[in-house]
């Protein structure tokens, strides 16, 4: 768990203390639930990476093992 302080200007206060009323939350409650919504908005925003041809028949190729029974799990090694 990680603890955070810090020193808010008398406007940033006042800010947060009006739309953490509006939800019925105290200012601190009211921060750890922007800071989860920007979280979230952060795993929405994973890039993705079009294939290339080659590389969508190895996964076609890897699939049809898979599908077959002739992969088999691996458990790496963790440093």
């Amino acid at each position: 768990m990680t603890k955070l302080q810090i020193t808010l200007t008398d406007q940033e206060g006042a800010l947060l203390s009006e739309q953490a009323m509006l939800l019925g939350y105290d200012v601190t409650k009211y921060a750890k639930f922007v800071l989860a919504q920007k979280a979230i908005e952060q795993l929405s925003a994973v890039p993705t990476v079009k294939a290339t041809s080659a590389m969508e028949q190895i996964i076609q190729k890897g699939r049809e093992e898979y599908a077959q029974g002739k992969t088999k799990t691996r458990v790496l090694d963790t440093v």
